[in-house]
């Protein structure tokens, strides 16, 4: 209401004011002045502005509320079933194609035929076999001995059989190699009448052949399972043959189980594992001079454990050796490594020794001009302490150096048998030794490209009763070069070198003396295959190339330079 009043009286007002105006404009009399105006009007109107009073409720009285409520909870009843998912897989390289044949053959100088072939299963999760047939041969042909051919023959079939978690393997073979006694030297004898040297070393006269014959077996588990135990048991038979009335049977078993142990309760080993080796060798040797069985019978028990970069093991190496007298023998085996810097260099130190047996087998192999009636002993490494150092330079070049020094009792020697008519055959002899060794070894693997890998061998014998370690090196240096360009061309380099090398011979009064045999020798060789298409290539290999025999035995040199070509097919 007050409000309304207020504005009654402010238009009273407002009239009166322009009533009393129009009356004081209507006596008074205007000069006007003439105004020119150049621009059009332009009317404007000014804003308006309202009152911005807008009503507002005050209320001051206020009504609380006081509210309760209580849940009852309900379980709901729900059902989950697991869904099985499929395992991950990881998509692979495509697996290169197999091949279930392959041959080689070639020909060569000195009427050197040579043929190999490979047939085998391809892959399978059931079963593995295989085949394999080898012959190499040569007229020899070294000049101012008599005839010296060679043949190597070989046949080789095996079987693998893959269980779930075991597997069963048998294999066996078969090797006939020819040989002929041709140490002789005709100046020895050209004073002596009444032998017909001629006669004497004809090829038929001279001829030794071994046939060597094996059977073997074995079985063993495959479990994933690192903390469940694993077994390997292997059983083998051979027996061995010449043209001399002397023979070999052995009968081998060995045996190993190993095991990963629970971690160490009180921290000192992050891993830990026992492994057991377990062996027993029989042979039986006959010759016209004698009969003679033996035995060997041992454990090896050995206890493992690692610790961050640092790992040792412990144990020791028991053995029964039995021929015709027995005795027990046990050396102590322990080893460690550790890690300097990490993938780079690496320390490791051992102590090992061991009871091996003599065997006409072991003998051929390496001197196949051995007299076939020895005497076989047993070779007793009392201790062999060594150590060294290994790593990497690069991820390209590895190293190894290290050192061993053993002292092992019967070891064996080559020298010439001078008991039969020619003093063409070796025989060995034994003695007790100390035995140094230094050895250096490289190498490197750039991609498949290119491979090179080179040893060095220092050694320092010490004798007991012989003068010189006979037809042993004192000094070796090995090369091995793999360069392989687009898998297209290979080419390989094979070369050694050593230091002189002494045999036994006597003076007069019969004393033993030593006789250098050879000098500071090298021996290299080159190959080359040419790869037409994936099965078929072509192969070139020339060896001896500095046209120098080698006298490996006393009066056995080898031939000088040859080359050897041929094919090779995958089917």
């Amino acid at each position: 209401m007050q409000t309304f009043f207020k504005i009654i009286i402010f238009n009273t007002f407002t009239v009166a004011a322009l009533f009393v105006t129009s009356n004081a404009l209507s006596q008074d009399q205007f000069d006007f002045d003439e105004v020119q105006v150049i621009a059009p009007y332009e009317p404007a109107i000014s804003d308006a502005f309202k009152i911005a009073d807008s009503p507002v409720i005050e209320d001051t009285v206020r009504i609380s509320r006081d509210l309760a409520y209580s849940i009852t909870p309900v379980k709901l009843e729900t059902s989950f079933e697991v869904q099985p998912i499929n395992a991950a897989r990881m998509r692979g390289e495509p697996l290169s194609k197999l091949y279930k044949g392959y041959v080689k053959g070639g020909f060569g100088t000195h009427s050197t035929p040579y043929g190999e072939a490979f047939f085998n299963s391809l892959r399978s999760n059931d079963y593995a076999y295989g085949l394999r047939l080898k012959h190499l041969s040569s007229e020899g042909k070294v000049s101012g001995y008599p005839h010296s051919g060679y043949s190597d023959n070989l046949v080789e079939l095996f079987g693998k059989r893959f269980f779930r978690n075991h597997i069963l393997d048998a294999d066996l073979n078969y090797e006939r190699n020819v040989v002929h006694f041709y140490g002789a030297d005709k100046d020895d004898f050209i004073d002596d009448d009444s032998v017909d040297f001629d006669q004497l070393t004809h090829r038929d006269s001279i001829r030794q052949r071994y046939h060597y014959f094996s059977a073997n077996t074995g079985f063993k588990n495959n479990t994933l399972d690192s903390l469940s135990l694993s077994y390997d048991f292997d059983l083998n038979y051979n027996f061995l043959k010449d043209d001399y009335e002397a023979s070999q049977h052995n009968i081998n078993f060995t045996g190993t189980v190993q095991r990963q142990l629970p971690p160490d309760p009180m921290g000192f080993a992050e891993d830990q594992h026992f492994k057991l080796d377990a062996y027993a060798k029989l042979y039986n040797n006959q010759s016209p001079l004698s009969s003679v069985s033996s035995s060997l019978f041992g454990i090896k028990p050995r206890l493992s454990s690692s610790f961050k970069d640092f790992e040792f093991y412990v144990g020791f190496n028991a053995a029964i050796e039995s021929d015709s007298s027995s005795y027990f023998r046990i050396h102590p085996i322990a080893g460690s490594e550790v890690m300097l810097i990490d993938e780079a260099l690496a320390a490791y130190a051992y102590l090992t020794g061991g009871v091996e047996r003599h065997n006409l087998y072991d003998f051929y192999r390496e001197n196949p001009f051995i007299n076939s009636a020895l005497d076989y002993r047993f070779l007793n490494t009392k201790s062999e302490l060594g150590g060294g150092f290994k790593g990497s330079i690069s991820s390209f070049v590895s190293y190894n150096f290290s050192v061993r020094n053993s002292t092992i009792e019967n070891y064996a020697f080559y020298v010439t048998d001078f008991d039969p008519e020619l003093n063409n055959k070796m025989t060995v002899v034994y003695d007790d030794v100390r035995l140094f060794n230094f050895r250096a070894e490289l190498f490197s693997q750039i991609a498949e490209k290119l491979s090179v890998r080179f040893a060095s061998n220092y050694y320092q014998y010490s004798l007991d009763n012989e003068i010189e370690a006979w037809h042993k090196p004192t000094t070796r240096f090995d090369l091995t070069v793999n360069y392989n360009i687009q898998d297209k061309i290979i080419f390989t380099v094979d070369a050694f070198a050593r230091n002189s090398t002494y045999a036994r011979v006597f003076d007069e009064e019969g004393n033993p003396e030593r006789k250098e045999i050879h000098g500071f020798h090298v021996d290299a060789s080159f190959g080359i295959e040419y790869r037409y298409t994936k099965i078929l290539s072509v192969f070139l290999n020339f060896n001896n190339v500095q046209n120098q025999p080698l006298e490996r035995w006393l009066n056995y040199p080898s031939q000088r330079f040859n080359f050897l070509g041929g094919i090779t097919y995958a089917f």
